[in-house]
């Protein structure tokens, strides 16, 4: 037994902190980054890890914004995690709300069909990592994941330290797990060529940066 008040207060203190540095946030907990922030998140990002690990590859998002109003992001990938060839193609118009820190509901579009998903901005790290996530019921966490985006300047150890750094903070993501997603050799067709995908993705940012103006 503790022999003095001020002893035992200093235990329950001491094992408050251990727990609080411990305990991690779901994506339907944590708070998210103000999206209305065009210096940090316009432009092209490649996702280049997830957790769990997606299903499709070369995931490319060109992101411009209309004002300070409207997030613009258009969303290109392949049909499988196997697949080199980005040929499926995604878009989402986000209305913004001035300084909101609890994310956003999108509407993911592709052709006639419309995704719904919970998408919270986690970290901005070293002007080239963009970690995030995504959930599609706030409630059951198997709909959740972890995602890190990146600019083209990115390095495999960059992608491990955001990895890292966030996994002591949120739950989607675990020290030195998670999975890649291919970006090497991605390519797109373009009226019955094939051509880069950085090509036809700087196209995209052009036509983006043409609507913000």
């Amino acid at each position: 037994m503790c022999k003095s008040v001020m002893i035992c207060l200093a235990i329950v203190a001491s094992l408050s902190m251990v727990l609080a540095q411990t305990q991690t946030q779901t994506c339907a907990q944590a708070n998210s980054l103000d999206f209305n922030n065009q210096t940090y998140f316009s432009g092209q990002w490649l996702e280049v890890a997830r957790n769990p690990a997606s299903n499709v590859s070369c995931i490319t998002l060109n992101v411009g914004y209309l004002g300070n109003t409207n997030v613009l992001v258009n969303v290109t990938h392949s049909s499988s995690n196997v697949s080199l060839l980005a040929d499926v193609h995604e878009s989402a118009n986000i209305t913004l709300v001035a300084g909101s820190t609890t994310g956003y509901n999108v509407s993911i579009v592709q052709g006639q069909n419309t995704e719904y998903v919970f998408i919270k901005l986690l970290q901005y790290v070293n002007n080239t990592y963009l970690v995030g996530c995504r959930y599609s019921n706030g409630s059951d966490t198997s709909s959740s994941a972890g995602f890190i985006l990146a600019r083209a300047n990115y390095t495999a150890e960059g992608v491990k330290i955001s990895n890292n750094n966030a996994a002591p903070l949120f739950s989607n993501f675990q020290a030195n797990t998670y999975g890649n997603v291919t970006q090497l050799n991605c390519y797109a067709s373009s009226a019955g060529q094939t051509v880069p995908l950085t090509l036809i993705s700087g196209f995209l940012a052009l036509a983006l940066l043409l609507i913000k103006a």
